[in-house]
């Protein structure tokens, strides 16, 4: 008589197929019922943008007030929320006023506190204040510092058609370094900025001007600040302009948040103040972005939701969420095909490290510190130091080492030396160390062999953990852990050859 399915498994492939079961019926259920997208294909971006209020209080009574998005910023909204714990909030909406939050509290803490304001965002169309302003005053200039901009003026002039164009032509002259003009109006020292600056030469003209302070949603962000951008008005229509370079647009997605002036609080009975912006982006279906209204995704009552976390939480969690995928490819890579490796979790912090400093500049990297630090510890092997002494040393000089490398990049102008500073300096010093004693007790040729193999599995962890379909369905399906954990425990009760064992014993099957 058969023996049941199940019967025939063992405790071990028991549990990997309940883990994986599980995982897999979480993943379904949210991508069918709740429309989660299994592809970024098939989303649209939506942004969260975060502002953060920090303080301290004194004690007393207090009150915050934070003046909100533009309304017509707000058409690009989908929802937005407030975090004021223990504290009491009211939204001012009037007519002819700016929109505003103010938070209020009777017996405020001396310790730091935050108050959070979030707004989700879709789409990356800007979209402006289309009112008509009056034409300018022309401003009362100083000498000499009004000849120049008359001179800067009239030659933009001569090479324009309207009103775009002049001011095109103005800021392609005032971009110049060398016009004897042009220096004359930089080496003005009480403008709040350049774009005021270039405001109010256009002023000179009778062209309206005004500054939007906004955050540009190409990136995530964290603790940013509002940029400025000059908007210029002919008759009809307001264009942005880059007042650096005369460069017609906007920064990609420019969420406007106020015009004119970047002060947005206005606080008492608190000390210390801070505020910073947090810009993260997330996955939504195109279908759904309308019917959305209170957060970018429904509350679930199965699988985790990520997407109501901080924005500073969830950043942290696209990297985090990536890791299992790194030790997954390592365990592969050393029970299954048989590379050999300086330590489990070196090759995985390596690789991470190769997602911000890129792959090539990485390798370069990585090589330099290994084999610089290799030649100092065999040198520290001539002294006869104790073990946990000699860690120490080595670890001082590692750092040493990327402190130099950083340096130097920096003076050089490479960027990307910067990035050193991401590799694991302790996995990297327990890794010279591992070096040395396989070079003394087995020669170079058994290091090298490792060093290359740990180099590899490191590549093959970066371009996994650097897949943009991967990183979404680990983020908007962290239910795929389960799917991860079962395939390595299936992966650790493997007893099978490794194909690097094929080429090793390749002359035996020849005999036979």
């Amino acid at each position: 008589m058969a023996q049941p399915f199940f019967a025939r498994l063992s405790p071990l492939a028991i549990i990997a197929l309940l883990l994986a079961g599980v995982g897999m019926s979480m993943t379904v259920l949210k991508a069918v019922r709740y429309q989660v997208p299994l592809l970024p294909e098939l989303t649209t971006t939506v942004w969260t943008v975060e502002a953060r209020i920090g303080f301290e209080g004194r004690g007393g009574s207090s009150k915050v007030e934070l003046l909100l998005p533009l309304p017509v910023s707000m058409e690009r909204a989908i929802d937005e929320s407030f975090v004021s714990r223990g504290y009491g909030l009211a939204i001012f909406d009037a007519r002819g006023r700016p929109r505003e939050a103010t938070w209020t509290l009777r017996r405020t803490s001396k310790s730091e506190q935050a108050l959070y304001y979030q707004v989700k965002v879709a789409g990356d169309k800007v979209l402006t204040d289309a009112s008509v302003p009056p034409f300018p005053p022309v401003p009362d200039y100083k000498e000499p510092l009004g000849s120049a901009i008359q001179a800067v003026l009239s030659r933009a002039r001569q090479q324009s058609a309207d009103v775009f164009s002049f001011t095109e032509q103005t800021m392609l002259i005032l971009a110049d370094g060398d016009d004897e003009n042009v220096k004359v109006i930089r080496n003005v020292d009480d403008r709040p900025s350049w774009e005021h600056l270039v405001a109010e030469i256009l002023a000179g003209a009778r062209i309206p001007t005004r500054i939007a302070y906004g955050l540009p949603l190409s990136r995530p962000q964290v603790d940013a600040k509002l940029i400025p951008w000059l908007e210029v008005h002919n008759g009809d229509t307001w264009q942005g302009y880059d007042a650096a370079t005369g460069t017609p647009g906007y920064p990609p997605g420019f969420f406007i948040w106020r015009y004119d002036s970047s002060d947005l609080l206005r606080v008492r009975g608190v000390r210390n103040l801070q505020l910073g912006f947090s810009t993260t982006q997330t996955r939504v279906p195109q279908m759904d972005v309308a019917e959305l209204t209170g957060a970018a995704f429904r509350v679930q009552p199965f699988g985790i939701d990520l997407t109501h976390l901080p924005v500073s939480v969830q950043n942290l969690y696209h990297v985090a969420l990536m890791l299992p995928l790194g030790a997954l490819v390592v365990a592969f890579m050393r029970v299954v095909v048989g590379v050999p490796t300086f330590g489990t979790f070196m090759p995985i912090l390596i690789a991470l490290a190769f997602r911000e400093t890129q792959l090539a500049w990485g390798v370069v990297l990585f090589l330099s510190l290994v084999f610089v630090g290799l030649s100092l510890r065999l040198m520290l092997a001539q002294l006869r130091l104790l073990l946990v002494p000699r860690l120490a040393a080595i670890l001082v000089v590692v750092v040493c080492l990327m402190l130099a490398i950083t340096v130097l990049s920096y003076r050089l102008g490479i960027e990307q030396g910067l990035s050193i500073a991401l590799f694991p300096m302790v996995i990297l010093t327990m890794t010279i160390e591992r070096m040395s004693i396989v070079w003394e007790e087995r020669g170079f040729a058994e290091t090298a062999k490792e060093t290359i193999g740990s180099l590899l599995v490191a590549i093959c962890g970066y371009f996994v953990m650097n897949q943009p379909h991967l990183d979404h369905l680990m983020f908007y399906f962290p239910e795929l852990l389960l799917v991860v954990l079962a395939a390595t425990l299936m992966l650790g009760a493997y007893s099978g050859y490794r194909l690097t064992e094929l080429f090793r014993f390749a002359a035996l099957a020849r005999e036979r």
